[in-house]
């Protein structure tokens, strides 16, 4: 939902095309990889008008690592009872044209519990047993699994974090390692966040950044912006993932573009959810 498909597909309306849209740097970390076949772990494929998921079957409730291929960010979802993916899908492409009714009734009815881009992977926290989705923004493409229950399994080590508040505004960790782990958290009582970690060149402010983002992507990228990214799936208030990643030392700008109900589907960073932090 980033107004919904700002970032999700193709990064449309929320921000400049030349700030969001270069390249991603693969955040999979090689020992990422080696997790992937642990147990109580799936990796999924997006692919263009499809979703495959390898690793449900017998799958436990609680943490389980993930690892994305393909096309597309997956984003795992739990839907209340009465509410599905067709459902969701109908109100993200209202949302998309402005709709903030149809942008509450999908915040309202659905738990989002994080996922990753791709060649991205980490740990989400699937909270009860039963029905899941994986969705995709890109293709909107959907898939299916059920989770038993609940296997407990200890929190992986991290390198820091990264925490939505509320405002909206960051909190968490000023200085990360260039590879490893983070947690990412959303505290926000009120509303989801997602993270896009943007390299920048060095000394640049998070005025900078909202005055490029506020004047709609004219004209070439800013002398400023760099080609390292990153960009996790969506996480509810209250939920926590973590986040495997190896990126270029460096500034950093870390940005959510959430569309705010209360503002009219505004999406945060342009209500100033910026923060800078360095990579090293």
């Amino acid at each position: 939902m980033r107004l919904l498909k700002a970032v999700r597909g193709g990064i449309a309306v929320a921000c400049t095309t030349s700030l969001v849209a270069a390249p991603l740097l693969v955040p999979l970390a090689a020992s990422a990889v080696r997790a992937e076949a642990a147990a109580n772990s799936m990796t999924i494929t997006v692919a263009k008008r499809a979703i495959t998921i390898r690793g449900a079957q017998g799958l436990r409730a609680g943490r389980v690592k993930i690892h994305v291929k393909g096309k597309g960010t997956a984003e795992i979802l739990m839907f209340d009872p009465g509410y599905d993916h067709a459902d969701f899908a109908k109100d993200a492409a209202a949302a998309d044209k402005g709709d903030v009714k149809a942008l509450r009734r999908a915040i309202a009815n659905t738990e989002f519990l994080g996922g990753f881009q791709p060649g991205g992977s980490g740990t989400v926290v699937l909270p009860k047993a039963g029905d899941y989705t994986v969705f995709s923004f890109a293709s909107r493409g959907h898939a299916d699994f059920s989770a038993g229950a609940v296997k407990r399994a200890r929190t992986p080590n991290v390198d820091g974090k990264i925490i939505g508040r509320t405002g909206p505004k960051w909190g968490g960790s000023n200085l990360l390692p260039a590879k490893g782990t983070f947690l990412f958290k959303n505290a926000d009582r009120t509303t989801p966040h997602f993270v896009i970690l943007q390299q920048v060149a060095e000394g640049t402010t998070t005025d900078q950044v909202l005055e490029a983002l506020r004047s709609g992507g004219q004209g070439p990228p800013p002398p400023w912006f760099l080609p390292g990214s990153l960009e996790t799936a969506t996480l509810s208030s209250g939920r926590k993932m973590t986040v495997n990643y190896d990126l270029p030392p460096g500034q950093y700008v870390i940005m959510c573009f959430f569309p705010d109900p209360r503002m009219n589907g505004m999406p945060h960073a342009l209500m100033g959810m910026l923060k800078m932090i360095h990579l090293s």
